[in-house]
């Protein structure tokens, strides 16, 4: 039986080199016995990069494009210890597998306490997905028309399966008693659509704002709204979502 072939971007993108960014920034280029985990690895430019700043770097990923790589599958328990990570790196790699919650539940298990975890996604909640949704009813980077299940047996990319939005991936944070941190995006794209929709953001702003009432009415929550009319959610091609373990 052949192994399948495992695609990812073959050049750094935006949203590695902000996840990189972050990392930096939460540690304050104190980087002395850090260790990070960059699952899926993907090219390798992240773990690359890390390293040279002098960070431990676990890269991880079912494809076999460096020999360095650590054989993970994300669909299974990861064999790393509890707490063993300082910040783990996602990038484009949840909405691949079958459960994003059992995978964000490994996150937590294996990231230390004053850790940081950084998941990129493609970004269902900006302007061109909501509007490509209400149009085709299906989401932008999930259209149903290339997609190939796998055989059971197989270990392999199954490509875009599993969208994953802010909400899910901040209660997937807070159920593990973790802080949600201001999200971001990558390169904006379709900023011209911003004056021609302007009075529809100014709608969802009430609704969102309305609803915060109606339920919760919890000040914490209201960064919800602040969160999701963030300019860069509403434009990027993927979310960047931030969240860090309380020590």
């Amino acid at each position: 039986m052949n192994q399948p072939h495992f695609s990812h971007v073959p050049y750094p993108t935006d949203y590695m080199d902000i996840a990189v960014k972050k990392v930096k920034n939460h540690f304050k280029d104190n980087f002395q016995n850090k260790k990070v985990l960059d699952l899926p690895a993907g090219n390798g430019w992240i773990g690359e990069v890390l390293t040279d700043y002098g960070m431990e770097v676990i890269s991880a990923d079912i494809n076999e494009d460096k020999p360095h790589f650590a054989q993970v599958d994300m669909e299974k328990p990861l064999p790393f210890s509890d707490e063993e990570f300082d910040a783990i790196i996602c990038c484009e790699g949840i909405e691949h597998i079958f459960s994003p919650f059992q995978l964000f539940t490994e996150f937590s298990r294996t990231l230390k306490r004053g850790g940081i975890l950084i998941i990129t996604t493609p970004n269902i909640q900006n302007l061109y997905t909501r509007w490509q949704f209400l149009c085709s009813g299906y989401l932008f980077q999930f259209d149903p028309f290339n997609q190939t299940p796998l055989k059971d047996n197989l270990v392999g990319d199954k490509g875009h399966i599993s969208p994953v939005s802010y909400g899910q991936l901040r209660y997937f944070t807070e159920h593990h008693d973790m802080k949600v941190e201001p999200p971001t995006g990558g390169r904006m794209k379709r900023i011209i659509l911003i004056p021609f929709l302007f009075p529809f953001l100014m709608i969802g702003i009430w609704w969102n704002y309305r609803d915060w009432k109606r339920t919760s009415g919890e000040k914490p929550k209201k960064e919800i709204i602040k969160h999701l009319f963030n300019i860069r959610v509403l434009l990027s091609r993927s979310l960047v979502f931030i969240s860090t373990k309380p020590k």
